[in-house]
């Protein structure tokens, strides 16, 4: 996180907003899981489940559509071989339409 959602500060790291005082432990927790499925997802990858990797590619894009969360899952649909879905997620991650780029 790279701000406070509740006030704009610059996250400094803690549990809470420096600022505000927001408990920002939901947040922090819910970044972390969309992280871990993200890992979990390359894992599959390589191990070329590509189902398995486009479920955990897609529970990290549900809760947290970051860029970084965008590419796994477009690589995963790609190496599922659904061309279609690949090339709508490849233009939102150019366009930087996800809510990451937005901030």
């Amino acid at each position: 996180m790279e701000r406070c959602p509740t006030c704009g500060a610059r996250h400094a790291g803690g549990p809470s907003c420096h600022r505000c005082r927001t408990d920002l432990g939901q947040v922090l927790a819910i970044e972390r899981a969309a992280s871990r499925h993200r890992r979990q997802a390359r894992a599959a990858l390589d191990r070329g489940d590509c189902a398995v990797a486009r479920a955990h590619a897609g529970r990290a894009c549900a809760l947290h559509r970051s860029p970084e969360s965008l590419v796994t899952l477009a690589a995963a649909t790609l190496a599922d071989r659904d061309f279609p879905a690949a090339l709508r997620l490849w233009r939102e991650i150019r366009e930087g339409s996800g809510p990451s780029a937005r901030q």
